[in-house]
């Protein structure tokens, strides 16, 4: 008998006629109405109950295939992204290749059904037009007969179930349909619960990591705010004081004449007197951070004013510098000058972590409505157990230096309502990534 397609659960008048004839040979009316009625509601019971979506469908397609005999079945799914058909649940001795199989919307039986939104009956697969014999040929399996029906959900199509080969031969009849679409609504409802729970546990995730992070720059922002009072008291106390023993230890140089031994004493004063006025300016950079003062600006010039400063030790270290800014970038309303001291730090930091020689490169591009900057080196790199503690002020692996540059960078990003992000592999480099939104300082202004 050809495929039989329809609307709803009514069959045409010959075929009904024929399958309740079957039925009333086969089992009487009364018992087989409670087997349907047991089946519906095990099914209903549990899509009700469980929110293990394989647990459900694996028990459902086994009570269609309890109630009709029946050798195998398989329910696909509609991907949104794709628009395919993949098999989400396979049933049979021979289900494992069917993980593999793919249909497009209108390919095979279930393809049909599902494009069409009407179910199919078909009693001989050979006979009808619609069926391929891709999944036989991969499985092994032989198709005879199929009975599928789509999986619909407020009238939009979520995939199909189909159920194979009555084992008793017999061809599928009007309880095996009516039962199949009854259990198809119960599977549609519990497959949009099972996705709408994933989005939610996906959102939850996303939500909880988006806290933690804000958190933690609160947490920074917070401690770099109440440690900028005490360092600004600290530099203010300790300016005066080398301001007059490098004043004093210059007149002495003056009056020592040639007396090298002494000379070279009053060197080393000079040198460390000039370390410590470096370390306070570093100290007075990060107050001032504290500030904020936004105006329209291009990005090309502090750019190329902090690689033009940068030329000459990069020279003497043998470091090659490549710059990349995309053409016709907007204006953003930045503080120039903070963002040229940020830069300057990042560009140090990088120069000193290639005292062999290296390429620095720094990249300046839009993406939607951010500026990205970003400044990469092939340097020592950083270990990882010491990336979450580069921001924090006093925090350094340098022989030298007061370890406010990052902390600093970090201020400076902040104000500026942008991220960084830092990227390290020891012995390859280091990568620091900053994104400035377009229209940040017009919401801080």
């Amino acid at each position: 008998m050809p495929a039989i397609r329809l609307a709803s659960c009514n069959f045409v008048p010959a075929f009904r006629c024929t399958m309740e004839e079957s039925n009333r040979k086969d089992e009487p009316r009364e018992a087989l109405y409670r087997r349907e009625l047991a089946t519906i509601l095990r099914s209903s019971a549990l899509i009700n109950s469980s929110l293990n979506i394989e647990q459900v469908l694996d028990n459902a397609m086994k009570w269609a295939e309890e109630f009709m005999g029946a050798e195998a079945s398989t329910v696909y799914e509609l991907e949104d992204r794709s628009n395919q058909l993949v098999v989400r649940l396979a049933r049979g001795e021979k289900k494992g290749p069917l993980e593999r199989i793919t249909l497009k919307v209108g390919e095979g039986i279930a393809g049909t059904v599902v494009k069409t939104g009407k179910p199919m009956v078909i009693q001989d697969v050979s006979q009808e037009k619609k069926f391929t014999d891709k999944i036989d040929r991969l499985t092994g399996f032989q198709t005879k007969s199929a009975i599928c029906v789509p999986l619909l959900l407020r009238n939009r199509p979520m995939g199909a179930l189909q159920v194979i080969n009555k084992k008793s031969g017999e061809p599928f009849n009007r309880s095996d349909l009516e039962i199949l679409f009854a259990i198809a609504q119960h599977v549609s409802i519990a497959m949009e619960n099972a996705n709408l729970y994933r989005r939610l546990e996906e959102s939850f995730a996303v939500t909880t990591q988006e806290l933690r992070i804000t958190q933690e720059k609160l947490i920074r922002t917070e401690r770099l705010a109440s440690m900028s009072n005490l360092i600004q008291g600290v530099a203010h106390e300790i300016r005066n004081p080398i301001t007059t023993i490098g004043g004093f230890a210059r007149r002495i140089k003056k009056e020592l004449g040639d007396n090298r031994k002494l000379d070279k004493y009053v060197d080393i004063i000079l040198e460390e007197t000039a370390r410590l006025e470096h370390i306070v300016k570093r100290v007075h950079d990060f107050t001032e951070t504290q500030s904020y003062s936004p105006t329209p600006t291009r990005i090309e010039p502090v750019v190329e004013g902090v690689l033009n400063a940068a030329m000459p030790l990069a020279n003497r270290l043998g470091v090659r510098i490549v710059k990349e800014i995309a053409p016709d970038l907007p204006q953003a309303r930045l503080d120039s000058g903070q963002l040229t001291v940020a830069l300057t730090n990042i560009v140090e930091n990088a120069l000193e972590a290639m005292p062999q020689g290296g390429t620095l490169s720094l990249k300046a591009l839009r993406e939607d409505r951010s500026l990205v900057l970003t400044i990469k080196d092939t340097g020592c790199g950083i270990p990882k157990d010491q990336l979450d503690a580069v921001y924090d002020p006093f925090v350094t692996s340098k022989s030298k230096g007061v370890g406010l540059g990052l902390t600093l960078v970090h201020q400076v990003v902040s104000n500026h309502h942008g991220d960084i992000r830092i990227t390290s592999e020891v012995q390859k480099g280091t990568g620091v990534t900053i994104r400035l939104p377009l229209d940040a300082a017009v919401r801080a202004s």
